[in-house]
């Protein structure tokens, strides 16, 4: 039981980091484009990070909430579509909802001691 918690941590903790770096350099992208999303970069790395996180999504279905996974799936739907219809203002607050909560989660994810005692 042991080894599936430390799996089970490892895995949860390295596919959250790995989709923190891709959203913030989503991130990054969308806010040096002024005014629109006209930049193809911006739309290749923001279907970047969301073809990683359909990779690993289905493992994490079995280690976390799937409520988790289906707001996670939305909020990625929603960031796709506003940088292809070129709202930027929009996107920058949906990629900036996604950082947060990919933090919560890493945060969420190591054992505490009050969840213990």
């Amino acid at each position: 039981m042991l080894g599936f918690a430390a799996v089970d941590l490892w895995y949860t903790t390295t596919f959250f980091e790995k989709t923190h770096r891709h959203l913030l350099a989503a991130s990054a992208s969308i806010e040096a484009s002024e005014g629109s999303l006209d930049n193809p970069e911006t739309l290749r790395l923001c279907e970047y990070a969301n073809a990683e996180w359909e990779k690993g999504k289905n493992v994490l279905m079995m280690l976390v909430h799937h409520n988790v996974v289906r707001y996670m799936d939305e909020k990625f739907v929603s960031l796709l579509e506003q940088v292809r219809l070129g709202n930027r203002d929009d996107a920058c607050v949906t990629v900036k909802v996604l950082i947060s909560y990919v933090k919560d989660l890493k945060q969420e994810n190591y054992p505490l001691l009050s969840n213990i005692f």
